[in-house]
């Protein structure tokens, strides 16, 4: 149980620093990349699940125009 709560006490702690870092800073500090790929990624997934509703028939056009 010391363990677990050392181990979740240097998280919150490190979590901590990165966040104070970027906030005081006004860096991003590397993750836009990642963030921009995951963003892309469920923009093509939603895509390609409206549409392939839409050649289904189960879904209205006015219903596949939503913005991400």
């Amino acid at each position: 149980m010391k363990t677990l709560m050392i181990i979740l006490a240097a998280a919150c702690a490190v979590a901590a620093y990165y966040f104070g870092l970027r906030y005081f800073t006004g860096l991003d500090l590397g993750f836009t990349p990642a963030k921009t790929y995951v963003r892309n990624l469920a923009s093509k997934l939603l895509h390609t699940e409206v549409t392939a509703a839409q050649e289904a028939g189960s879904v209205p056009q006015a219903a596949s125009q939503q913005t991400v």
